[in-house]
């Protein structure tokens, strides 16, 4: 596409662009995101500074972009960052013009700053890849020690109860003394450990709180191990050992008088344990279904407890379903492949897809994939989706 004067180029048109709507547009591969709001466009950057949520699947309320990750919010005038969400970064704003007469948006990736103490305003070429931004790693780390300097004296010292590794996996699960932390189920709490040497991310890290809250006695995570200095450390606990925590945190939560449709991907099951726990024990008239995808049988965690609570509460039903399973394995006869809309209309019926709020957590791509799924092959609106990532475990 070539750039015209002003090194403006045309990325969509208004018609692909209703009020009040977002657009992921790529000019020369730079991702930016356009917004309608009161008839005028606004273009900025279209990955959030936090983690990368893709903006374009986020909510807009006035002039208001709120991520569908973590919830970080920008202003698409001028793509800076509330002060309510202090975990993300300003982004960059893009000019736009719109000729009336063809319906063209064209943006520009020249943008201007003031230039040093002088009022100055000096052009900068924004090129793909050429930004000098922060990496991933070390916003999050920002962010991880922006939460400490909040939380005050909030923080709590959690003690190792026990730990368990899911035979033939990296996944461990941990259990902490339960103390003051009195959460939503779904939401996340954050743990700082002693001890880490040389993470990029720093020694904090943030999980979803596997136990319910009638679950007294403990507070539990899971995770996978990998082969990151934190994650290590945390392997190697022994029992006993006091760790700082604190929270709860997060919007991630069971929505009660509506049907709810959990769509899981690996790890990304630790919040629906809590929800369905808590469901389960509170004998909640909500109708649960939950998808959960995996790559092998061995992968599925929590497999004996969902059982089991299904065959208390008569208003779950849980699907398994397997990725990578050898076809000729008898021993599974669960469900086979990726979550589709054929495997979604086989256990829901036309009245809970219309009426069903439906809950994704699972890493980014299987996220991107639901969202895709449910938004564009089976038109389920954005107010009737919940999100949440993994990203990084």
């Amino acid at each position: 596409m070539m750039a015209k004067e002003g090194g403006y180029q045309k990325v969509a048109s208004k018609n692909d662009l209703k009020e009040g709507g977002l657009l992921r547009v790529e000019p020369n591969g730079k991702p930016i995101v356009l917004a309608r709001v009161n008839g005028k466009v606004y273009a900025m950057d279209a990955v959030c500074s936090h983690e990368g949520g893709p903006l374009e699947d986020g909510t807009l309320e006035g002039y208001e972009l709120k991520c569908p990750w973590h919830y970080a919010i920008f202003d698409v005038r001028n793509a800076k960052v509330s002060d309510q969400t202090v975990w993300a970064t300003d982004l960059q704003s893009y000019p736009v013009k719109v000729d009336e007469a063809t319906g063209d948006i064209m943006v520009s990736l020249q943008t201007t700053k003031p230039a040093d103490g002088g009022g100055r305003e000096a052009t900068v070429q924004q090129q793909a890849g050429q930004e000098e931004e922060q990496d991933s790693d070390t916003l999050q780390k920002k962010y991880y020690e922006e939460e400490e300097r909040r939380a005050a004296d909030n923080k709590l010292s959690l003690e190792l109860l026990s730990k368990e590794k899911l035979e033939g996996t990296d996944i461990m699960t941990f259990k902490f003394s339960r103390e003051r932390i009195d959460y939503i189920a779904g939401q996340y709490a954050y743990f700082k450990l002693d001890g880490v040497q040389n993470d990029s991310k720093g020694p904090i890290r943030h999980f979803s709180i596997a136990s319910s809250p009638t679950e007294q006695d403990y507070v539990m995570i899971s995770t996978r191990i990998r082969r990151t200095p934190y994650k290590q450390r945390l392997a190697l606990l022994q029992e006993g050992t006091k760790i700082t925590a604190w929270g709860p945190e997060g919007e991630f939560v069971l929505q009660e008088d509506r049907p709810a449709v959990f769509l899981s991907g690996g790890i990304g099951v630790t919040p629906f344990r809590s929800m369905i726990k808590y469901a389960t024990d509170k004998q909640l008239p909500v109708k649960i279904t939950m998808f959960d995808s995996n790559k092998t049988q061995q992968d599925i965690l929590y497999k004996d407890e969902f059982d089991s609570w299904a065959n208390q509460n008569k208003n779950l039903k849980v699907i398994y379903t397997v990725t990578e399973e050898e076809q000729h394995d008898a021993s599974w006869s669960g469900e086979r492949g990726r979550i589709d809309k054929s495997m979604l209309e086989r256990h829901l019926t036309r009245d809970e897809i219309g009426e069903a709020v439906f809950y994704i957590c699972g890493p980014p791509g299987m996220l991107k994939a639901m969202q895709e799924l449910l938004q564009k092959e089976m038109q389920i609106p954005k107010d009737r989706l919940k999100v949440e990532v993994f990203t990084g475990y």
